[in-house]
């Protein structure tokens, strides 16, 4: 009988920004992306998890011939890839999206991808037609002969900056020193309060799904990259779902260095959030780079915006542990992504 699920979640990284129609600009030197990839790959072997939740899987299609040769059933959702007819289209290089891993006796069917949010259109690898950000959530269900009926969902919301105090007080002191004028700073604040309603609306129609299935399922795992952390409104509209942050579950002593749980961390991996700077930014700079800096400063403020989540429908598992993982390689300074993997293990109650 299995005793415990190791369940993880990982960003990694496609390292592009907007260019132009034609390609997307690439982040890294050349060569780079290959052997960060090459690095996931031989962590994924070694870390042997159950199940993998991954987002910004680039591209797609490839990858995910990558992650069989390990063994996995691999069920994928496009979330970013322009306009593409037969695989052929614009930006050439974007076909970016979200996948999940699991090992054969999982039994894992997919089940549908769920767009969150976005103007009209739709996304995929041999058809596409996309010109805005579209958010999407990617449903499969589990039938494991120990661990029962599974729900996963694998999901990205949306990058727009979180609403904090910190940010409120960093664009006062702004308004106060005359970085920004008054009309700059209140089109900073709307900007800011628009994406955590845009996020809040993204898991409104992802919870409306879920609440369709669930009674199908003895336990949900929903995992990914919430770009939100334990302070927002994101991460308490989960919670109000009767979801349990698993690593939060595993780390209840603030005392404990372990507690934070940062999977954003420049002090843990200051070269690929530093060449995430150049990263096209969801607020409005308007065209100044001492704006740009303060929002790049704001947001490589440490924190936790990885999740695995877990919904106990039938009161029968309990979190066992969890932990972040570092992928990195012996003999290089490179990390697999800018950002941290969390992986919890989840086993029976007693």
């Amino acid at each position: 009988m299995s005793e415990r699920l190791k369940v993880l979640t990982y960003n990694c990284w496609h390292a592009l920004t907007a260019q132009n129609l034609v390609q997307f600009r690439e982040l890294e030197p050349k060569g780079r992306k290959a052997e960060r990839y090459r690095i996931q790959i031989e962590n994924l072997k070694r870390i042997n998890a159950d199940v993998v939740f991954l987002q910004e899987v680039s591209p797609i299609a490839g990858r995910a011939r990558d992650f069989e040769a390990l063994g996995y059933d691999v069920c994928t959702q496009v979330d970013q890839s322009g306009l593409k007819a037969f695989g052929f289209g614009f930006p050439m290089n974007l076909s970016t999206g979200l996948v999940i891993l699991a090992k054969p006796e999982m039994n894992m069917k997919k089940l549908f991808g769920q767009k969150l949010s976005g103007n009209p259109g739709f996304t995929g690898v041999d058809f596409s037609f996309q010109l805005t950000e579209n958010r999407y959530a990617v449903f499969a269900s589990s039938d494991h002969a120990d661990f029962g009926r599974t729900l996963f969902v694998c999901t990205h919301l949306h990058h727009g900056t979180e609403n904090t105090e910190l940010i409120e007080s960093m664009l006062k002191r702004a308004l106060g020193s005359g970085l920004l004028n008054a009309e700059e700073y209140e089109i900073s604040r709307s900007e800011i309060r628009a994406a955590d309603l845009r996020r809040k609306n993204e898991l409104d129609i992802l919870f409306s799904a879920v609440h369709i299935f669930e009674k199908n399922f003895d336990q949900v795992i929903l995992a990914g990259d919430f770009n939100s952390s334990e302070s927002s409104k994101a991460y308490t509209q989960v919670l109000f779902e009767s979801y349990t942050d698993t690593y939060r579950s595993a780390h209840v002593d603030s005392t404990d260095p372990a507690y934070h749980g940062y999977t954003w961390d420049i002090s843990e991996d200051f070269e690929n959030i530093d060449y995430g700077h150049q990263f096209e930014l969801p607020m409005n700079s308007f065209g100044r780079e001492d704006v740009r800096e303060l929002f790049n400063e704001y947001n490589d403020r440490k924190r936790r915006i990885d999740f695995i989540f877990l919904k106990n429908l039938e009161g029968r598992l309990k979190v066992l542990g969890s932990e972040l993982l570092k992928f990195d390689a012996h003999g290089t300074l490179v990390m697999g992504s800018d950002h941290l993997a969390v992986m919890s293990q989840i086993g029976f109650a007693k």
